[in-house]
């Protein structure tokens, strides 16, 4: 087993591939445990490996294993389980052996967007003494990337959706094109499940696909091109057309353990029988590869533009651009140093004298930031990280925009509630989304204030809850103003937090604007005196445990966004305690039918319960139990009058553990109500 697993991420620009070994988990000795998590790690098989070393950690609790989950986690982009390993590996490291992973634990947070949390521990890294010259570089780099997002440009006219229709599968989906048929060409494994090398599977190589739209306008007519374009046993992807439409370019590639082992560029040609058979492009292709042509012009010429690892780039992938005449192509020229970095630059596209491109090698909100720069006709200028909507604390290629502007796609990892998930990850696999540049602007402007008057640092997040699932997210740790693009005829609800200080939320829509409008709200948040009081409290098997911020609209049973402060916790409890088992039980207060009270409850525990496994907990560890009104805490039986605060101690929900460790400690804190008096709020809910 080796400290520290690093292992090229194959998926991450252009593919996802995730190969699970078929071995039956058979009683086996603790070294061969290690052997089989190592072998399945060198073959990119990543969850295959954590199933073993998470076996093996069982059995030796050495935190070298932990770490090694925790890398390849960070391999699949499952950054909330790599982030939980690190944070408990640091945590129990009294001896400071495994203090260069807080880099890694750092990075982690902030590829999720948790920017407060990763401030804090990248400042922890530079100050630390021990911290080498190498180290505080990397670390200062990331910094710089989370402080230059107070001066990001917000788009608020751009709306970036995920894709509906059919294009996007579990599996990845990337380079985006509209053919001159106007149908949107990408490139996919098109698979709802991770594929399992085992001998058996057939036909599992990437193809380039055209989609074509219904009546309704999605995309759901999803046709592979011809074994002429996606020949057999290769990966198919990077398609892109010439400005006449009569070339498509694209590459084929092989991989190896989730890494681009051999990858050539070709091109075909547009006749009235359809794409030609290609022609490798062989003055392109080398030792190297070659990856993401997209067709620009430079000095008055119709040039190639490419990302590639060949010789004469500043290190890891560099743009290049080759001269086009007719059928032949001119030597690759470096785009330069205001362009390239030493780490990867990648998926260019040019329009109007601009070039745009993904980078991780400039500083960016998380992964790759999208980018852009101009040509003056002699060189590029002005380079400029594109700013909030395109980019995300995940990774953000593809950019394309149709010919007028208005509308155009992108690649992204970022979670969506649409998003198919793969493995039970967020953000593992790439997908499609669409761009749209809106012509009517509605924008939500808040100010963030305490007593004292402006409040800075900050975090809001904004839901819409039209659409439902993940928030966006934003941070502003030099400010107290937050600026959210909105959409007409939307309700929203927006949480503002601030370490030390209670979140307060405000709920708003859009309705009948149909002007250019701006939301204005003005938001006080009050300070927490419990705030840094780390006391604990232990636990003791069969202990109800209230969850004060798990509420729910009248009559219905979903998920609210300020329950899943309370779940992420109790989420964090199960791994932290992996043997643990708890009932997940839902209570109603007595008004209202005594059946109907209990399918809701019962329903209300099942959608905890399922919020819980969607994160990835095992099904078996939680027991959903609907009370109904059979557990009531005071007086207010049926008939007796109450006050609707004293219906309200009953309508609760709780967990207690039912198996597993006889005491747990959690924070005393951890469980309170962190939105202040909620009997309002109930009051317009309703009762149950």
């Amino acid at each position: 087993m080796i400290k520290g697993l690093k292992i090229a991420l194959g998926f991450s620009f252009a593919f996802a591939w995730v190969g699970l070994t078929a071995q039956p988990m058979k009683t086996v000795d603790y070294n061969t445990k290690l052997m089989v998590a190592d072998k399945a790690a060198s073959e990119g098989d990543y969850y295959g490996a954590i199933e073993w070393y998470t076996k093996a950690f069982e059995e030796s609790k050495d935190l070298n294993l932990q770490l090694a989950m925790a890398d390849l986690y960070i391999l699949a982009r499952d950054f909330s389980k790599a982030e939980k390993i690190y944070d408990r590996i640091l945590k129990r490291d009294k001896k400071k052996d495994f203090e260069d992973i807080r880099i890694d634990y750092a990075k982690a947070l902030k590829s999720q967007g948790k920017y407060r949390e990763a401030l804090k521990e990248f400042n922890t890294i530079m100050m630390d003494a021990e911290s080498t010259d190498s180290l505080k570089a990397l670390a200062k780099h990331e910094l710089k990337g989370i402080e230059m997002m107070d001066n990001l440009a917000p788009n608020l006219e751009a709306i970036v959706n995920y894709l509906p229709g059919k294009v996007n599968s579990g599996s990845a989906e990337t380079s985006p094109a509209i053919g001159p048929d106007g149908m949107l060409y990408f490139s996919s494994f098109n698979r709802k499940k991770e594929i399992i090398l085992d001998g058996t599977e057939k036909d599992y190589h990437a193809k380039i696909y055209a989609a074509d739209k219904n009546d309704k306008g999605e995309y759901d007519k999803i046709t592979a091109l011809p074994e002429a374009i996606n020949r057999p046993e290769f990966n198919a992807a990077g398609v892109a057309f010439s400005r006449d439409g009569r070339k498509m370019y694209f590459t084929r590639a092989e991989l190896q353990n989730n890494n681009i082992e051999t990858s050539t560029l070709f091109v075909s040609n547009k006749s009235d029988a359809g794409w030609s058979a290609p022609t490798e492009i062989a003055s392109l292709n080398g030792e190297y590869i070659i990856k993401h042509p997209y067709v620009g012009e430079l000095f008055g010429n119709e040039v190639l533009f490419f990302s590639s690892n060949m010789l004469g780039g500043l290190g890891g992938f560099d743009l290049f651009y080759s001269t086009i005449k007719g059928d032949t192509y001119g030597v690759p020229t470096n785009l330069g140093t205001v362009i390239n970095t030493t780490a990867d630059e990648v998926s260019p596209y040019y329009s109007n004298g601009t070039l745009y491109f993904s980078s991780n090698g400039h500083p960016s909100m998380g992964g790759f930031d999208i980018w852009y720069a101009s040509w003056n006709g002699i060189n590029w200028e002005g380079i400029t990280n594109i700013g909030f909507n395109y980019n995300s604390p995940y990774d953000d290629l593809f950019l394309r925009f149709n010919d007028s502007g208005s509308s155009g796609f992108m690649v992204s990892n970022r979670p969506n509630k649409d998003k198919q998930k793969m493995k039970g990850s967020d953000s593992c696999c790439d997908d499609i989304y669409g761009v749209y540049i809106r012509e009517l602007v509605i924008d939500l402007m808040a100010m963030v204030e305490d007593q004292k008057g402006p409040l800075n640092g900050a975090s809001a997040e904004v839901y819409d809850l039209s659409l439902g699932g993940y928030p966006e997210t934003k941070t502003n740790f030099n400010g107290n103003n937050f600026n959210f693009p909105l959409q007409a005829d939307r309700s929203y609800r927006a949480i503002f937090k601030k370490e030390g200080y209670y979140p307060d939320t405000i709920s708003f829509n859009t309705n009948g604007i149909l002007d250019d409008y701006t939301v204005k709200k003005t938001v006080k948040l009050k300070t927490d005196p419990n705030y840094g009081k780390d006391e604990v409290e232990i636990v003791t098997i069969n202990q109800p445990i209230r969850l004060n911020n798990i509420y729910y609209d009248y009559d219905k049973a979903d998920i609210l966004p300020d329950a899943e402060q309370d779940l992420n916790t109790l989420l964090d409890l199960l791994e932290d305690y992996p043997d643990m088992v708890i009932e997940m039980s839902s209570h109603t207060d007595a008004r209202g039918d005594d059946s109907y009270n209990q399918k809701l409850s019962q329903r209300r525990a099942e959608s905890a319960r399922n919020w819980l496994v969607s994160k990835g907990v095992n099904k078996e560890r939680v027991k959903p139990v609907g009370y109904g009104e059979k557990v009531i805490l005071n007086q207010c039986t049926n008939k007796v009058r109450c006050t609707d605060a004293e219906h309200r101690i009953n309508r609760r929900t709780e967990f207690k553990i039912i198996a597993g460790p006889q005491t747990i400690e959690i924070k005393k804190e951890v469980f309170k109500d962190k939105g202040g008096d909620r009997s309002g709020e109930d009051a317009k809910r309703g009762k149950n």
